[in-house]
């Protein structure tokens, strides 16, 4: 119990297990990201304010939306529109939302290199990315129950940003990718019709590609749960679920290396392949699993070609550390 109250940066928190995973971790990130967005105002009581209000906001219930709608953000509110004058937006204040975002995505990134970024931590970035001027499309993880069958333009975005870092990476080779149509097809518009009354909310093309990757009709609309995963699935592929856009646009370097990321990263498969063996419904591990062993590529495709081979000839040390069924895995 004592321990859990440590005080102490979060760095140090995450390698001592303090924030065991990357959802605690989520739950502290809006105090932090309250200071940095406060910190823009001139006056110090308004900060405070600012700070209190961005604090309380975070607080409310979350609820996930149909077609691409979304909550209300904090920048919103009637309430802090109406001292927007009061908020500064220049360099220095846009270089130290860049700091903040880049220490926090390199804290996730190198604390739990084998978990998708929650939805809530994603949230956050996203808040820091549109203060820095970035253009850094950061995505949410969709659910399947509710999908539609569309994406909104950012996922297009996100996976040009894909391409621009993975083009002839071993990422792209594994999963078939063909980065450079990618960056055509986001380059050139949509050249398929969006849905009714969608304006430019939906991106029909990167939609098109998801369903035809996961082998998937169109329905426009709700489609089935496993079907729709598949869709989102083949997303989260193409657009490395915000990896990419972290590395190559924010500029996120872990202290821990690719390499050692890569090797965390299968450790993780080889533990939540056993676990699923004992498992009544394992879809969820099995899930995860598959999450480890994609940001495994991401992580390897990023070392050089020799370092690549070292992390590969090693890893049948960590599979022989778990029992045979999962090696046969």
């Amino acid at each position: 119990m004592v321990e859990r109250a440590r005080s102490a940066p979060l760095p140090v928190l995450v390698e001592s297990g303090v924030v065991p995973s990357a959802e605690v971790l989520a739950e502290l990130v809006p105090q932090l990201v309250a200071a940095e967005t406060a910190g823009a105002y001139r006056d110090a009581p308004l900060r405070a304010l600012m700070a209190a209000n961005y604090r309380a906001f975070r607080n409310r219930r979350s609820l996930l939306l149909l077609d691409l709608e979304r909550q209300v953000r904090p920048e919103e509110l009637p309430w802090v529109r109406a001292v927007s004058a009061q908020h500064r937006s220049d360099a220095r204040v846009r270089d130290s939302a860049h700091a903040t975002l880049r220490h926090l995505a390199e804290v996730a990134v190198d604390g739990f290199p084998g978990t998708l970024l929650p939805n809530p931590l994603v949230r956050e970035l996203a808040v820091l990315a549109r203060r820095t001027g970035l253009d850094a499309p950061l995505v949410e993880e969709l659910a399947a129950d509710i999908f539609m069958g569309a994406f909104s333009p950012k996922f297009a975005a996100a996976a040009a940003v894909a391409g621009e870092l993975l083009e002839g990476s071993l990422y792209e080779r594994y999963y078939g990718i063909d980065y450079a149509a990618v960056h055509v097809l986001t380059e050139q518009g949509p050249r398929r019709p969006a849905f009714r009354g969608s304006g430019a909310r939906h991106a029909p093309d990167f939609a098109a590609l998801c369903h035809e990757r996961a082998g998937q009709r169109p329905s426009g609309g709700f489609g089935g749960v496993a079907g729709n995963g598949a869709v989102i699935e083949q997303a989260q592929i193409l657009t490395t679920h915000n990896l990419a856009t972290l590395v190559h646009r924010v500029g996120v370097a872990p202290a821990s290396g690719w390499a050692e990321l890569a090797r965390r990263c299968f450790a993780s498969v080889c533990r939540l392949t056993d676990r699923a063996r004992h498992e009544r419904r394992p879809l969820g591990t099995v899930k995860d699993a598959a999450y480890a062993w994609r940001q495994m590529l991401f992580h390897l495709s990023l070392c050089d070609g020799a370092t690549a081979a070292g992390v590969l000839a090693g890893l049948a040390e960590e599979t022989a550390r778990h029992p045979a069924p999962v090696a046969a895995r």
